[in-house]
Order: C-alpha cells, then structure tokens, then sequence
C-alpha cells in the first residue's frame, strides 16, 4: 500500500480541515500519515524529519 504524508499548518483551521477532509475521501487506498503544524514555517522541517519515516 502506498504510503502519504499530509503536513497541515493549522493558522486557518477552517480551511484546512476542509482540504484535509477532501484529502481523506479521495484517498482511500492509502496509508495516510497526518501531522498538524502552527504554521507554514514549520512545514519544510516536519517534511524532512519525516519523509524517511513514512
């Protein structure tokens, strides 16, 4: 089973809760990994300490 990672700065909840949901209904033959973040520069780092993980 392929495998993703799905990085969400939470600074707009609304909106990414959103996409996030939209994400879980269209890939449902995935492995799913979701971090939440603060914000957007946090995003780079958590990609990267977690890419290999996955």
């Amino acid at each position: 089973m392929k495998k993703i990672l799905i990085v969400i700065a939470d600074y707009y909840e609304d909106i990414s809760s959103t996409l996030l949901k939209s994400a879980n209904n269209n890939l449902n033959n995935f492995s799913i990994k979701v971090i939440r973040v603060p914000g957007v520069f946090e995003i780079p780092v958590t990609i990267s300490k977690n890419i290999k993980k996955i």
